[in-house]
């Protein structure tokens, strides 16, 4: 029997400029610049998997986007960054359900990171580091940005669209010592203090109010000043994407996870995307038309 569930409505954006802090946490809450909520820099899913010999990754900004909509232009005071760490070690041992545990969480940092911003037009600008090594070294072999349907496997979502972002780059590109990623994406605002995190773009656990801190601090710090597990995406690519392992754009994640709070409230229901997912580049269903 299906699970019903229920997340808070999201509000509808402000399209405010400013370049202030923000602060948020993913899937329901906003991330606010001087008090004013900011859906278009709003992380809402971060997707990880493999097709063939490719890594894909994908992320899905600001729910708030009108049905009307036919295409999308993304802010261009917002830095999105989807960052990877590949050699911090993770043992296959999973008590929280987190897709494994990470044997030395102070030592979670960046090996690749992509950056992404966008033109005043809407172009985007693309640029990725390597930790010790060459940008080259880890290509972008297809890159989306724009309008798709929402991916995230709920009732209020049907027939919603979001900004999505998405990368394919090598797998071998990125796996060298071990087969195990590490997975986060942030997005900050020029001159922020810090970026807001959606770290695990798969468990729901920062959503709550008791994890706020966990989109606000760096993965690293999490077991030492909040004494729970960092709540990056453990992607052990050697298995297929499949919650908790990773993040497969079928994934009901809601009923996976099975908190209470959000089981509730879910009409119709669903058990599977309200549009079919793409076998080729960018995966992501075509958005909705204008309603």
């Amino acid at each position: 029997m299906k699970h019903h569930r229920s997340l808070p409505l999201l509000v509808l954006a402000s399209l405010f400029a400013a370049v202030l802090p923000l602060a948020a946490s993913d899937h329901s809450d906003v991330p606010s610049i001087n008090g004013f909520d900011r859906q278009d820099a709003n992380i809402t899913d971060l997707h990880a998997f493999t097709v063939g010999n490719r890594l894909v990754l994908a992320l899905s900004t600001n729910p708030a986007i009108p049905p009307s909509a036919s295409t999308y232009v993304f802010p261009s005071d917002i830095t999105y960054e989807i960052n990877i760490d590949r050699t911090t070690e993770v043992s296959p041992s999973d008590p929280d359900g987190l897709g494994g545990t990470i044997l030395n969480p102070n030592k979670i940092h960046e090996d690749i990171t992509f950056q992404i911003r966008f033109a005043a037009n809407g172009q985007p600008r693309v640029s990725t580091k390597v930790r010790g090594g060459s940008p080259n070294s880890v290509p972008i072999l297809n890159f989306f940005a724009g309008l798709r349907d929402d991916p995230f496997i709920r009732g209020p979502r049907i027939g919603r669209n979001v900004g999505s972002i998405v990368l394919e780059v090598p797998l071998a590109a990125v796996v060298t010592r071990q087969s195990t990623l590490l997975i986060w994406a942030t997005a900050a605002g020029e001159d922020a203090d810090a970026p807001f995190q959606e770290l695990a773009g798969r468990s729901l656990r920062s959503m709550f109010p008791e994890n706020n801190a966990l989109n606000v601090i760096h993965p690293r710090r999490v077991q030492r000043e909040l004494h729970v597990p960092p709540d990056v995406m453990i992607y052990d690519t050697a298995r297929p994407a499949a919650f908790p392992n990773g993040r497969a754009l079928t994934d009901d994640v809601v009923d996976m996870v099975g908190d209470p709070r959000v089981l509730a409230n879910d009409s119709p229901f669903p058990s599977a995307n309200d549009v079919p997912f793409l076998s080729a580049f960018p995966y992501l269903a075509p958005p909705h038309p204008p309603q």
